[in-house]
């Protein structure tokens, strides 16, 4: 009894069955195979419309070149990420100054900050509340002209030990501050959830590296 051998024209495969996995996506190489055998074996008597064939050829050129563009946007988005999570890294064991009205202390249990005056005012009043709204620290002094004003709180005790006050609200009143930022010790970094960049992680939450005014 004879074998029959089925055979398909060169450049064509077997089709595979239902429950066969392919490798998911189209290449340019197996498109232009594809086109290949469609051009070869087509009906000499009812060819593939030329503009069909070129409105293929577009689609495809198209698609691929988004999907090249879209690899290139991500290779370029991790390299960005980690050229700047590691610039980012430097602030690591240092405490910057950034627009927050809620202060920290540093190492040496010290709350610093500064305020930028809109005016001159004649008596300004600093105070550091807690989160139950008792004043903990305050100073007033005055005549001060408008611009940056400095300040910074201590920690201590009457007797002379240091004090865990946690992170106070800084309180303005005297005069109008167009803005208020307060120095902050910067424990690590991290890329913030909006996809916006690296950020520092402080006692007060996440501070943007951009917006950060001073390093110290």
């Amino acid at each position: 009894m004879s074998t029959v051998q089925s055979t398909l024209p060169p450049g064509l495969v077997r089709a595979q069955p239902a429950n066969a996995t392919g490798g998911g996506s189209l290449d340019q190489s197996s498109f232009l195979k594809l086109m290949t055998a469609q051009l070869k074996f087509q009906d000499p008597f009812d060819p593939v419309d030329n503009k069909e064939m070129v409105g293929q050829m577009a689609q495809f050129s198209s698609v691929a070149g988004i999907a090249e563009m879209n690899q290139s946007l991500k290779s370029i988005s991790a390299s960005f990420s980690g050229t700047r999570l590691s610039e980012a890294s430097q602030f690591i064991g240092k405490t910057v100054l950034a627009d927050s009205n809620v202060a920290a202390p540093d190492a040496d249990g010290i709350y610093r900050g500064e305020i930028d005056l809109a005016g001159r005012s004649e008596k300004l009043t600093i105070d550091l509340v807690d989160s139950t709204g008792k004043v903990v620290r305050s100073r007033t002094a005055g005549p001060i002209e408008a611009g940056r004003v400095p300040f910074s709180f201590d920690s201590m005790s009457e007797a002379g030990t240091l004090q865990a006050l946690g992170n106070l609200t800084v309180r303005v009143s005297g005069g109008s501050a167009n803005s208020i930022a307060t120095w902050l010790p910067v424990s690590a970094v991290g890329l913030s959830p909006a996809g916006t960049g690296p950020v520092l992680n402080t006692p007060v939450g996440p501070v943007d590296v951009a917006t950060v005014r001073g390093v110290s």
